[in-house]
This record gives C-alpha cells, sequence and structure tokens, in this order.
C-alpha cells in the first residue's frame, strides 16, 4: 500500500511541476498552454511531445522567420534615417546663412520693447518688452502616434499563424463529421415493407386467420402452466446435481476403501516377512 501512494505522489509532483519554457504559459486555472501554437497543453509530462510536434514546429518556424524579416526591416529603416540625418547637418555647416546671422545680431543689440538700453533714465519707467507671437513661440502639435511594434507583430502573427491553423481546425472538423459512422441496434425486418398492400390470396385460399384472443381464464392457466413447467425444470435441475454429488461421495469411498486394503494387504505381508525370519 505504501508503495501505492508512493508512486501516486510521484506521480503528483510530475504534473505539478511547472515548465520554464519561453512558449509556456499558464492561465488563471493553472492549466498550461503553448502561446505560440494557443493550445492547451494536458500537463508537464506532455509539453516534451507537444513541443516536438510537427505543428509546433512549424508554427515556431514561421515565427522565426516573420521575427527575422521584422529586425531586417528595421535595420534598413534605420539606416536610411542616418544617411538622411548626416545629408542635412552637412548642408547646414557648408551653406550657412550669413544675412540671418546679422539679423540676428541687430536683434540682440535691439531690445524687444524698440528703444535703446539708456534710452530712459529710470529703468522702471520703460515700458514692457513686446512679447514674441504666441504663434511662433508655440510647439508644434505632436504628430499622431503611430501604432506600437508589438500590436503590428500580433497583427502580423494572426494573420499568418492563427488564421490558418483555425480554419485547418474547421477543415479537420468538417472530414471528422464526414467520416464518422453512426451504430445502431439491428431492427427486424417485416416480410413486407410498411406501406405496400399485404399479398391476396390465391383463388379459392381462404385467407389465413390470426391466432385467437384468449380470455383471461385461458390466460391465467397458460401462466400457470408455464409457471410449473419452470418449477419442474428446476426440480429437475436439482435432482440431477444431487446424483452427481452421490456419485462424486460414492467414488470417492471406493477410492478410500481401496487405499484402506492396499495399507492392510501391506502390512500383513511385512509382518509375515518378519515371522520368516524369526523361524
Amino acid at each position: 500500500m505504501s508503495d501505492v501512494r508512493a508512486l501516486l505522489r510521484a506521480k503528483r509532483t510530475e504534473n505539478e511541476t511547472r515548465v520554464n519554457h519561453p512558449y509556456a504559459a499558464y492561465n488563471a486555472a493553472g492549466q498550461l498552454r503553448c502561446s505560440a501554437c494557443a493550445l492547451n497543453v494536458k500537463n508537464a509530462i506532455a509539453w516534451n511531445g507537444h513541443i516536438g510536434s510537427k505543428g509546433h514546429r512549424t508554427i515556431i518556424a514561421k515565427i522565426k522567420a516573420r521575427e527575422e524579416a521584422d529586425a531586417a526591416k528595421k535595420a534598413g529603416k534605420r539606416s536610411a534615417d542616418g544617411e538622411s540625418g548626416d545629408s542635412v547637418s552637412k548642408k547646414r555647416k557648408v551653406s550657412p546663412d550669413d544675412g540671418d546671422d546679422e539679423t540676428s545680431g541687430d536683434q540682440q543689440k535691439t531690445p524687444s520693447s524698440g528703444f535703446p538700453n539708456d534710452f530712459f533714465s529710470d529703468p522702471s519707467r520703460a515700458p514692457p518688452p513686446v512679447e514674441s507671437d504666441e504663434e511662433e513661440d508655440a510647439p508644434a502639435a505632436p504628430a499622431p502616434a503611430a501604432p506600437a511594434p508589438v500590436d503590428e507583430e500580433w497583427e502580423a502573427f494572426k494573420r499568418e499563424v492563427l488564421d490558418p491553423i483555425n480554419q485547418d481546425a474547421e477543415i479537420e472538423k468538417e472530414e471528422v463529421f464526414a467520416r464518422a459512422t453512426v451504430f445502431a441496434e439491428p431492427e427486424l425486418q417485416e416480410e413486407i415493407p410498411e406501406g405496400f398492400p399485404t399479398a391476396r390470396p390465391a383463388d379459392g385460399e381462404e385467407e389465413p386467420e390470426g391466432p385467437p384472443e384468449l380470455s383471461e381464464r385461458d390466460l391465467r392457466e397458460k401462466k400457470e402452466l408455464e409457471e410449473r413447467e419452470l418449477i419442474m425444470d428446476r426440480l429437475l435441475d436439482e435432482e440431477r446435481a444431487q446424483e452427481e454429488a452421490d456419485n462424486r461421495v460414492e467414488t470417492l469411498k471406493s477410492k478410500l476403501e481401496a487405499i484402506r486394503r492396499r495399507k492392510e494387504a501391506a502390512k500383513l505381508q511385512k509382518e509375515r516377512g518378519k515371522g520368516k525370519d524369526k523361524s
């Protein structure tokens, strides 16, 4: 009994062992699930068989190919952005605008109020500086946020992997349903199919009459007769069994008697041999 309990305990610990794998996930109920295939796995023992299956390996190959394509696309985009940024910076260094520099110098010399710095003896009486155009100083409106790469990858994953899997599952269900065989208990067919007229008797022959209906008394007598026959059959069986038992007892008695006689004969022969030796 202890061995059975130990085996059950070991089996339970194997089932409770959590799988540590990039595509292994557990739901709220603790059910093991393959995130790549979107399928439930029975337990940790069946996980190795699942990841070695052809369907799982095919899906993983598609995911890796898609990730490599996305990485190559992002690398190409980054290199293109870097080249465009370098060209813009080179243009700014090569062709500076001297007029803008002079204008900016004049603007630095002239305050925003339009008066020289030493125009007012009391600086507190000077008018407040004119603020620049709010529209120019206001920051540009942020561009609409591009969709997150995770969302794009998820949509591509659903499009390339999940949708074909769902379609294959639907096709498999239809094939299983089409190949299904329905079994039913055999039924006796009537000689005349239902809906067809009964065969008419030949000329000069009378139609066979059905069995006459029995009255309650006849039915009772018939039932009693059947019960008596059943009782007689049981009595005969019991009598036959008793006879067989008696025959076995007689056979055993005869065997025991024969054994006893052989023992007595051997004993007498032994005593006679001893008497001869003494004489």
